[in-house]
C-alpha cells in the first residue's frame, strides 16, 4: 500500500473543492442561474470560442501568487474549463505534492458549466469519476432576478498587439451585493476579453487569454462522460478518492 503525506492529502481535499467554489461563483449558484448573462457581457459578441488562459491568483495575506494554465471552451452559454495541476506554480502546491497528484491520476480537473441544464459537472479523468452540482435556487426560495449589469469605459489600451477597450463591468445582484470585473476587450476580436481582473475577499484573480479561436467547439465536450463513475456530490467524490488513497475500496 502506498503512503501519502498528510500535507498531500489536505492538498487533494482542497483541489477537489476548488473547482466547485469557483464554478459556483462563476455561474451564480445559490443566487439563481444567470451565468449566461454574466458571460455574455464579459465575452462580448463571442458565443463560441476556444482559448488557453494563464490564471494568476494573488492572496492578500501571503502575497505569493498562484499561477497556472487553463483551457477554455465556450458554446452558447455553456462553459468548459480544464486545468492541469502540474502546471501550478506558487500557492500551496509543492513540486512533490504535484508529482503525487499526477501519480494518483488527480492532476487534471475538468469543470463543465451547463447553463441550459443549470448544473455543473466536476470531472476527474485520472479517476474516471465525476459529480454533478446543481446551481438552481433551493425550493423554499423564489428564483433570483437577473443581475443589473453596468459597463463603464475606462479608456483604450493594447494587449498582445490587439487594440482594446478597458471596461469596468459591475454586476449588482438581487440582494444588493456587487461584483466588479475589469476587462480588456479586443476590438479586432469581437470584444473578446484578452485580459480580465476580478477582486475577491481574499485577493485578485487575473486571467490572460491566448491561442484564441473564435470557432464553435464540439458540443459533445460539454456532456458528462457516460463511462465514468458518478458521485452524488463533490464531498462524496472526495471521500471516495481519499479512501482509495488510503488503501480502502
Amino acid at each position: 500500500m502506498k503512503t501519502y503525506r498528510a500535507g498531500t492529502i489536505l492538498a487533494v481535499a482542497a483541489i477537489l473543492a476548488t473547482p466547485a467554489v469557483f464554478g459556483q461563483r462563476m455561474v451564480g449558484a445559490g443566487q439563481g442561474d444567470y451565468g449566461a448573462s454574466q458571460m455574455a457581457k464579459i465575452f462580448g459578441k463571442n458565443q463560441a470560442f476556444t482559448a488557453t488562459a494563464e490564471l494568476s491568483v494573488v492572496d492578500k495575506k501571503r502575497g505569493d501568487p498562484m499561477q497556472m494554465e487553463m483551457s477554455y471552451a465556450f458554446l452558447n452559454g455553456n462553459l468548459r474549463t480544464e486545468m492541469d495541476m502540474t502546471s501550478m506554480k506558487g500557492g500551496h502546491m509543492s513540486p512533490q505534492a504535484a508529482a503525487q497528484m499526477k501519480q494518483m491520476g488527480m492532476d487534471r480537473t475538468i469543470s463543465i458549466h451547463r447553463h441550459d441544464k443549470r448544473v455543473m459537472y466536476l470531472v476527474y479523468p485520472g479517476l474516471k469519476s465525476y459529480c454533478e452540482v446543481a446551481v438552481t435556487q433551493t425550493a423554499d426560495k423564489a428564483p433570483a432576478k437577473e443581475p443589473k449589469i453596468e459597463i463603464t469605459k475606462l479608456g483604450a489600451d493594447t494587449v498582445d498587439g490587439h487594440p482594446c477597450v478597458k471596461n469596468k463591468i459591475t454586476m449588482t445582484m438581487d440582494d444588493g451585493t456587487q461584483h466588479e470585473v475589469l476587462a480588456w476587450q479586443a476590438t479586432d476580436l469581437s470584444d473578446f476579453p484578452i485580459k480580465t481582473e476580478m477582486q475577491t475577499d481574499n485577493g485578485t484573480i487575473t486571467t490572460h487569454f491566448r491561442d484564441i479561436k473564435l470557432t464553435a467547439p464540439d458540443a459533445g465536450i460539454f456532456e458528462a462522460p457516460a463511462d465514468y463513475q458518478r458521485y452524488g456530490s463533490a464531498q462524496e467524490m472526495m471521500m471516495g478518492s481519499m479512501q482509495r488513497m488510503m488503501g480502502g475500496k
